[in-house]
């Protein structure tokens, strides 16, 4: 479903919105639709990125608190055991 809106736009950016969108071949309605999803997505993109990071801070802090660990020497054992 589509819905009409109106909302407000300082003119000299609104002159800059129909430029762009005669350039792009495609009406003000559809350029603004485009503009409004590319902005959600790349938002939800950087909300993604910053969990990443988050998580690879946590998990440094993490490994930080963490005994040292020698990975070959468990297999090692492992393998003994089994």
């Amino acid at each position: 479903m589509v819905v009409k809106i109106n909302v407000s736009i300082a003119e000299d950016i609104l002159k800059q919105i129909d430029e762009a969108a005669r350039e792009a071949g495609t009406s003000r309605s559809a350029f603004l639709v485009r503009a409004a999803k590319h902005y959600l997505e790349e938002s939800e993109e950087e909300r993604r990125r910053e969990q990443r990071r988050w998580a690879g801070r946590e998990i440094d802090r993490i490994r930080e608190q963490a005994p040292p660990w020698d990975a070959t020497a468990e297999v090692l054992k492992w393998r003994d055991l089994h």
